[in-house]
Parts: structure tokens; sequence; C-alpha cells
């Protein structure tokens, strides 16, 4: 029977998949910058010439359609940055499923197994948008009356009521929502696994495979999640201040919108630039891998039948 951890490949699956990682979305988003970089350079211009043009600032519906049109142009780039992310991610994210459910090798392709990923994603993140709502809802209802309340001239003590009143919400609804997410989303969290394993889409029947398992689950997925995180925002601070000590000497000399696009695609720029990208990318590569691992393993030990049942009766096929 197959062993996840002496596959001859199991040392090496994590810095593959990491890398493979790096490189692709280092290149995808740097052919979505080329393809923005002339539109985002009239934006830019854009709202220079807008701010310039002396625009009645106590009109704030005047200035978001203003604005909504400025940035118009970039909504198409923004759809294909979204749906190439999510493609990307889906692919890699069976990748890794795959090595932990049928201990295969790193391999990249787009198939089944990436299409129902994708669709497994949507239906997290849409279970994710009914918890983020309540909260949401709160704090754009509380950014317009602060508006509302600063265009009509109210007292700064009104108004600075209404902010406290608008985080005291926010803090306390987070704290009703925070938990009952972190349940929910430990429960139904080995439906990747799960889609990987049954080769169909899985989302609610994922809870069946954590029931009595949630504590496990969830205690070596802070475990990974927190001291992965805290390694990998030091590297990334060391990242940003290297980045920021070579590239800020060149964005000082900015005066325009063609300067800035001229700094933007200089090499001195890019170079340094596509360094972090490559090391930042890297790390959050296996962070991702190992962070997928404690649920994964719950769905290849479903007490329902799991992979490695599966494997002793094959044997006698």
């Amino acid at each position: 029977m197959a062993n996840p951890f002496r596959a001859a490949y199991a040392q090496s699956f994590p810095w593959l998949f990491s890398a493979a990682y790096a490189i692709v979305f280092t290149l995808f988003f740097g052919v979505m910058v080329l393809l923005t970089r002339n539109t985002f350079g009239d934006v830019i211009e854009s709202i220079g010439a807008l701010d310039r043009s002396g625009i009645d600032r106590d009109a704030p519906g005047s200035i978001t359609a203003t604005l909504s049109g400025i940035f118009k142009p970039l909504v198409p780039f923004l759809v294909l940055s979204i749906v190439g992310s999510w493609a990307l991610w889906a692919m890699f994210e069976a990748a890794s499923q795959r090595r932990y459910i049928r201990d295969e090798g790193f391999t990249l392709r787009f198939g089944g197994d990436e299409l129902r990923m994708m669709v497994v994603a949507l239906l997290w993140s849409l279970m994710y948008l009914v918890f983020i709502s309540p909260i949401l809802f709160v704090m754009l209802g509380g950014i317009a009356s602060l508006l509302s309340a600063s265009v009509s001239n109210s007292p700064e003590d009104v108004i600075a009521r209404q902010a406290f009143s608008m985080i005291g919400s926010l803090f306390g609804l987070m704290l009703l929502v925070f938990p009952v997410y972190v349940f929910f989303a430990t429960r139904l969290a080995p439906c990747f696994a799960m889609t990987i394993k049954d080769r169909r889409i899985v989302f609610f029947d994922a809870w069946n495979v954590s029931r009595g398992r949630f504590w496990p689950i969830l205690g070596a997925y802070l475990i990974l999640a927190v001291s992965g995180g805290i390694i990998v925002s030091v590297i990334d601070q060391v990242l940003q201040m290297a980045l920021m000590t070579t590239s800020m000497p060149s964005l000082e000399t900015v005066e325009s919108a063609d300067d800035l696009t001229a700094v933007l695609t200089s090499t001195a720029f890019v170079i340094p630039l596509s360094i972090y990208a490559l090391l930042r990318l890297f790390l959050s590569g296996l962070l991702q891998h190992f962070t997928g691992g404690p649920a994964a393993f719950a769905a290849r030990h479903d007490p329902r039948g799991g992979v490695d049942d599966a494997a002793q009766m094959a044997v006698f096929d």
C-alpha cells in the first residue's frame, strides 16, 4: 500500500510545487501588467487632470461618477485577472490535493479536477460572503453616515460619536461572526480534498468527514498557518525593505504619468520587483500546500472508507 510520506517525490514535491507556483504567478501578473500599462497610464493621467480641474469636492456623487468613468477601462483587465488567478489557483490546489489523496507527483494540468476545484472554490467564496455580508453592510452604512455628516458640516463631536459607534458595532459583530465562520470553515475544510478523492464536486458532504475531528483539523491548521504565517511575514518584511531601498530613488523622480510608466517598465524597477515576487510567491506556495494538509488527511482517512482502505481492498481485485 502506498505511503504518502515514503514516495520517491515526497521530499521534493513542496519545493517543486512552490517553485512552479512562484514562476507561473509571476509570469501571469507580469503579462497582466504589460497588458494594462497603457490603460493604467491613461487612468493616472485622468486622475491628475481631475485634480487640476477643481471639481466640486462637496459633491461626492459627482466625484464617484467621474472616478467610475475613469476606472471603467480597467474593468476588463480586472475580470481577466480574477478569472486567470482563479484558474491558476485551481490548478495548483488540485496538484496539491492529488499529492495528499492520490500520492501523485507534481504535475500541472487543466481538466476535470481543476474545473471541479474552481466550482468548490466558488461555493467556498459564497459561504464566506454570507458571513462577511453583515459586517460589510454595517461598515458601508457607517461610512455613508459619516460622509453625510461631513458634507452637512455636522459638529466634530457628532461625527466622532458616529465613528466610535460604527467601530463598536463592527467589533461586536466580528466577535459574533468570526467564531461561527471558523466552525463552518473547519467542518467544511475537507471539501477540496474530497472533490479530488471522489472525482466529483463535494462541498456539504465534507461535514461528515470532519465529524469528530474538528479540533484536530483546526489545531493542526492553526499551528501550520500561524507559525508559517509568522515566518513568511518576517521574510516578507525583509524583502520589502530591500525592494524599497532599490526602488525608491527612481520613484522619487516621478512627476507625470509618462514618468511613472517609464519607471515601472525600467529594468532597474522590474528586476528587483520580479525577484521579490518570485520569493514571496514561493513562500505563499509552501504555505498553501502545507496548510491544506490537515483537512486533506481527514479526507484521506474518511471514516466511511478512506483512500488507504480502498488500496487494501484493491489487493484482492
